[in-house]
């Protein structure tokens, strides 16, 4: 304990005062670190060196922290947002810097398994290195600092599967593409699960002890968080860091961000800079003497390969060419990752005793060329600017706006990736469902007395599990829904392709239920069969299953932008609070118009007869007719043939409405979301319908009033939702009262609107 503690000592005092040192000479502190620890360590003669065991837990915890520490500055949102940059530049970068490694290793006179390790690591970058830099420079907000933390996180993701090759390899002396395969399903598995159960479960739990959260608790609750991640990501055979960023990740999502950010602001600094410190150790200046122009070459190498071949990932990803090249400049360094795996190799036999040495010096050298290289970015863009042709310019700069998106893209195309999307994401929830039932469930069950009653309550539960994700797997919904009709209807051709995702979906929902009652119950399989198909029939017909889900989910979408949803509403303090496109409802109610035919049945029939409220759940917010738009109309209002019917619901209420009225057509090309029909009226100067959404706040009037206290029905305006304890209640009844925090989705014409809220609701 005694020389623990005097190494600690010795390290922390030659970190600060180098840190100090460059500080003043307005240098990254990182490199302070790094020379710290080069003369603290059994490299440097003339000092007392320390002992390299007693730092490296240390120095292991150190990454855990900057890891959750980068993960509270980049959450999964913003991942989702740049993914198809960050896949796009790493895939470019796997071709491109392998090839360029492997190259590399051959000219310098490596054997064949070193140089392809070498173009592996090449690829890494340090995401401990450019997150201290970029804090360093303050550009943790830049545009190009999110899409280089993407490229990162996928950096990371390739670097689990490089490790696991190199010790499979290390073991049986040679690999198969099936362990590659189940390695990428696996990691895959293991994100989902995380990612969508930490959403949903992270910031419900926090919202619940809020008030009992201070400082120290909150530390500890993190801190918490963070480790047992790190735990279960090692269990399941991936590496402390990434169990770190996750976490860090998820509770990016919640609230609690900012305050978690500060409280955890000191252990990560304390932490990482004895990481740091731990790096600069390994430099060892005899190898460096010895295989200097290796390190060199190598080192010219990472930085030009990474400038040119993130700048071309980043760039053919769609984003602007200064953005690229300042991603691709930021991202020029070997990180911690490449150490690791070389030292991995070596310990396993599998890389030449020199790659480990040579990588290390060559990780130190990018380190201190990382934050001028992040600096050089900018005047390098203006000279490529300035010497680039102008025939080439429209190549390099092409006229691009931020709302470019997926618009372009084929209907086909959309609604297969967001199939598979979605099908993958039940399915995977349902397979952990299975996996946690069937190792605990299982063996409890099957052990003990009472087995017959143990056996029958932990299958029910597992199927009323599976339940709450099978019902949405098997519906239609949201935008994908909506593509699915705009493809029915457009082209009776697609109406095969289109049954055929339907069936698949169907047999898969099918198999899940088969699995659970032939692993508990030893039965004939056609009885088997049988019983899944009652279950699954139970299952599809239950519209109380369907809105149980649509909670579940509207709950998630809830925590997902939870934070956003706080700056919008504390960026519009004093003004009307609008908290659109953020929400469940905005994607899961839809609008469509209905066509009255020639000889339609409903000529001449008045609204409050057909009651279409009452008996379909839908809502009319207009009728044209002639060339004139009757908004909101009223009870009393005569229906004549010819007559379009703009109709408001969720979509299985308005294909009832289809199939129960022959003369009244669905026009299914022209579904919309709440949400795309709010932004087209607001993107239209001739519109008068508007949907506003609006917190009730506790000094409001309309706290403890119902909807028709509020005068909101005499005013043609109309609450379409309501979103209570993150349960949606869509088309509420004129009785529903009104509560505090309730978040409420009101239509109605533009102007009335707004001043009916800042009449009952601003006062």
């Amino acid at each position: 304990m005694e020389s623990f503690i005097q190494d600690l000592a010795v390290l922390l005092i030659l970190g600060c005062a180098f840190s100090l040192l460059c500080k003043w000479l307005k240098q990254p502190v990182v490199l302070g670190y790094i020379i710290a620890g080069f003369i603290a360590g059994p490299h440097f003669t003339f000092f007392q060196t320390v002992n390299p065991d007693n730092i490296k837990i240390w120095a292991d915890i150190g990454v855990i922290f900057l890891l959750f520490g980068m993960g509270l500055e980049f959450s999964f949102k913003k991942l989702f947002t740049i993914g198809k940059v960050g896949g796009i530049a790493v895939g470019v970068e796997v071709i491109c810097l392998s090839l360029l490694g492997f190259i590399v290793g051959k000219l310098i006179g490596w054997d064949t398994g070193d140089s392809l390790l070498l173009g592996g690591m090449l690829i890494m970058s340090s995401t401990a290195i450019v997150f201290k830099a970029f804090s360093d420079l303050g550009l943790q907000k830049e545009k190009f600092a999110s899409i280089v933390f993407g490229i990162l996180v996928f950096e990371d993701l390739f670097a689990i599967i490089l490790m696991v090759i190199v010790s499979t390899l290390g073991v049986s002396k040679q690999f198969e593409g099936t362990q590659l395969l189940w390695v990428i399903m696996k990691l895959i598995f293991f994100l989902v699960v995380w990612i969508v159960c930490g959403i949903y479960l992270i910031p419900t739990i926090l919202k619940k002890v809020r008030k009992h959260l201070n400082e120290e608790t909150l530390l500890l609750l993190s801190m918490a968080l963070c480790l047992g991640m790190v735990v279960f990501a090692q269990t399941v055979g991936f590496s402390s860091a990434l169990g770190a960023f996750i976490m860090g990740s998820l509770l990016a999502e919640t609230l609690e961000a900012e305050k978690i950010e500060k409280v955890i602001a000191p252990i990560k600094d304390f932490f990482g800079a004895i990481f740091f410190v731990s790096v600069g150790m390994m430099v060892d200046l005899q190898i460096l003497a010895q295989n200097f122009s290796t390190v060199v070459v190598i080192a010219i190498a990472s930085i030009l390969g990474k400038m040119i071949f993130t700048t071309m990932g980043v760039r053919l990803a769609g984003e602007n060419m200064k953005t690229a090249m300042q991603s691709g400049f930021s991202l020029a360094q070997m990180g911690e990752f490449s150490f690791i795996v070389a030292s991995l190799g070596m310990s396993m036999g599998i890389v030449s005793p020199t790659v480990y040495p040579v990588v290390i010096a060559v990780s130190v050298i990018t380190t201190f060329t990382t934050p001028y290289c992040i600096k050089l970015a900018e005047p390098a863009y203006r000279v490529v600017e300035a010497v680039v042709p102008n025939k080439w310019a429209r190549i390099l700069y092409p006229n691009r706006t931020e709302n470019e998106t997926l618009n372009t893209s084929s209907e086909w195309r959309q609604f297969v990736v967001g199939y598979f999307k979605r099908l993958s994401t039940y399915v995977i929830i349902c397979i952990a469902i299975l996996s946690l039932s069937f190792t605990l469930g299982m063996r409890f069950a099957t052990t003990g007395e009472h087995q017959l009653v143990k056996k029958i309550i932990f299958s029910v539960a597992t199927i009323s599990m599976l339940a709450i994700f099978i019902r949405p797997m098997i519906h239609n919904q949201g935008k994908h829904a909506n593509l699915f009709l705009s493809l029915w209807a457009s082209d009776p051709n697609n109406r095969f392709i289109l049954s055929f995702f339907v069936v698949i979906r169907y047999v898969i929902a099918f198999i899940l239920l088969i699995v659970v009652i032939n692993r508990y119950w030893a039965m004939p399989f056609y009885l088997v069969v049988i019983l899944a198909g009652v279950f699954f029939a139970i299952i599809f017909q239950s519209k109380k299953l369907l809105r149980f889900y649509w909670s579940v989910e509207s709950r998630f979408v809830k925590n997902f932008n939870a934070r956003q949803i706080m700056q919008q509403r504390n960026e519009s303090q004093g003004s009307m609070n609008e908290l659109n496109n953020l929400h469940w409802i905005d994607s899961n109610m839809n609008i469509s118009p209905f066509q009255l035919t020639e000889d339609s049945e409903l000529d001449g029939e008045i609204l409050k007869n057909l009651n279409f409220r009452k008996k379909y759940n839908v809502l009319i917010v207009s009728v044209q007719r002639a060339g004139k738009q009757y908004d909101f109309p009223d009870g009393d209002f005569q229906l004549r043939k010819n007559d379009t019917l703009l109709l408001l619901g969720s979509l299985p209420s308005l294909r009832s409405l289809d199939l129960d009225y022959e003369t009244m057509v669905m026009q299914y090309n022209e579904v919309q979301t709440l949400n795309d029909f709010n932004i087209q009226q607001t993107n239209n100067p001739n519109s008068k319908i508007h949907c506003l959404t609006f917190i009730i706040d506790k000094d409001s009037e309309w706290v403890g009033n119902s909807l028709i206290d509020s005068s909101l029905m005499k005013d043609k305006c109309m609450v379409i939702a309501i979103e209570r304890n993150d349960a949606p209640i869509v088309n509420p009844s004129s009785h529903v009262i009104f509560q505090e925090n309730d978040l409420v989705w009101v239509m109605g014409e533009k102007k009335i609107l707004y001043k009916l809220l800042e009449k009952n609701y601003f006062n």
